[in-house]
């Protein structure tokens, strides 16, 4: 990496190499055959020196085009190439440099503080420092070796800082300050769909390779914000008895191609029916964040996290609903008293409401609670931001835990569905009757 500032006047200078996985060698051979490396163009003239060129068979034409090994078509030579230049980094990814600080004089330095610091638009990182135990002296000719790592975190530009106090041999303290400067890019772009049907939120993600390798996705995972919960939805591809063991794997692995290549992925997100205390949650359109994890070709390790991906608003709800005052105990077929409060949310007033109770749920099945007398409860008016209660006798025929379920409030006026009274489980008791007998 070249340096912003030279090192003139001083004894030190740093070097610094970006430490990355090596790269395989790739050759292209070309082709030939060796007659006409030896003979040229000119044995043409010469038919008697080509036997075959005459027959109108001529190994050295179908040897340029046929492999005689499958590898050969890959042009792997089996070495490994270290990079030549700093080459990209990206967002995600460590960066990791060899910083080595040479004296490149005839003379010794004593009491070396060597500090390396990484500088971005919004903060600093201390790398090294070992002020609290410097160096006691770098001889001539000779180095001081150290590694470096760090997550790249933010886009842009990035200067790499390395600092060297030291005391030459006419005992004055020297300052040396080296910058190195390089800039990071965003590996992927991840756009977003977010789409709602009924009480299913559906998220479809596409994530884009902006890099020149291969992207093989280790684990693409959505992490919801409360009180969201999520399922990934994958088309699981199964291997056929045609593929053998290579063909499987390589369909298993989830890869991106370079250079602008693609991958979708499908998210299902479902929430809970909002309580009384979750009024604050009512307009939040928060889902969540995706982690992208990756590794290149090489086995090297990247990893993202996405902003915070908002839906749609969810709508507040013109009316609250909640059952309060249950007995603690219940008997079945024996009446008991529930009480309704109903909170009006919407910027008016709001009602005659009606209580209705239906006897069967959506599978036709009879419900085990029932109204115990009047079928429909008319309340008043209830004006906004303020609290109504209603009271309703119900019933049960099933002993056990059951659900008090299929309560509605609808409009008095037009018959409207208002707001359903959420479902409510409550263990009752069966009777138990103690025969007397006479001796």
């Amino acid at each position: 990496m070249t340096s912003g500032a030279g090192a003139a006047g001083h004894s030190l200078a740093f070097r610094v190499m970006r430490l990355c996985r090596p790269s395989c060698q790739v050759d292209h051979p070309l082709l030939v055959d060796p007659s006409d490396v030896c003979n040229g163009e000119d044995s043409v003239n010469f038919k008697e020196l080509l036997p075959g060129l005459v027959n109108g068979n001529d190994p050295g034409f179908w040897k340029r085009f046929e492999l005689q090994e499958p590898m050969d078509a890959m042009g792997l030579s089996g070495q490994l190439v270290l990079p030549q230049t700093f080459g990209s980094i990206y967002l995600g990814e460590t960066f990791c440099s060899y910083i080595s600080v040479g004296n490149h004089t005839n003379h010794d330095v004593r009491d070396v503080i060597i500090k390396a610091e990484l500088q971005t638009e919004r903060q600093r990182i201390i790398l090294s420092d070992n002020s609290k135990s410097p160096i006691e002296s770098i001889r001539a000719t000779g180095r001081f070796d150290f590694i470096i790592e760090h997550d790249i975190k933010e886009l842009g530009g990035h200067t790499l800082v390395c600092m060297a106090v030291y005391t030459d041999p006419d005992g004055d303290r020297k300052y040396l300050p080296q910058y190195f400067k390089f800039t990071t890019s965003n590996p992927v772009s991840v756009r977003t769909k977010v789409r709602t049907v009924k009480d299913t939120t559906f998220l479809e993600a596409c994530i884009e390779n902006q890099t020149k390798s291969h992207l093989f996705m280790d684990q693409v995972r959505f992490e919801p914000a409360p009180p969201w919960s999520v399922t990934t939805l994958e088309n699981e591809e199964e291997a056929s008895e045609s593929d053998g063991p290579i063909s499987g794997y390589i369909k298993s692995l989830k890869l991106i191609n370079g250079n602008g290549g693609a991958r979708h992925y499908l998210f299902q997100l479902k929430r809970p029916p909002l309580e009384s205390s979750d009024v604050k949650l009512e307009g939040a359109n928060a889902l969540g964040k995706l982690e992208i994890l990756w590794r290149t070709t090489l086995g090297e390790t990247g990893r993202l996290q996405t902003q915070q991906i908002n839906g749609s608003p969810t709508p507040k709800k013109p009316l609250d609903v909640k059952m309060t005052n249950l007995p603690q105990r219940i008997l079945i077929e024996r009446p008991f008293l529930v009480r309704m409060e109903v909170t009006n949310r919407s910027e008016q007033f709001t009602g005659p409401l009606r209580v209705v109770m239906s006897e069967t749920d959506d599978n036709g099945t009879p419900r085990t609670v029932l109204m115990n007398g009047l079928l429909s409860l008319v309340s008043s008016r209830i004006h906004e931001d303020l609290t109504g209660t209603l009271s309703q006798n119900l019933v049960a025929v099933a002993a056990g835990v059951q659900r008090i379920a299929g309560i509605c409030l609808v409009d008095a006026r037009d018959g409207r569905q208002v707001e359903f009274v959420p479902p409510t489980e409550v263990n009752f008791e069966a009777l138990l009757f103690v025969a007397n007998r006479s001796r």
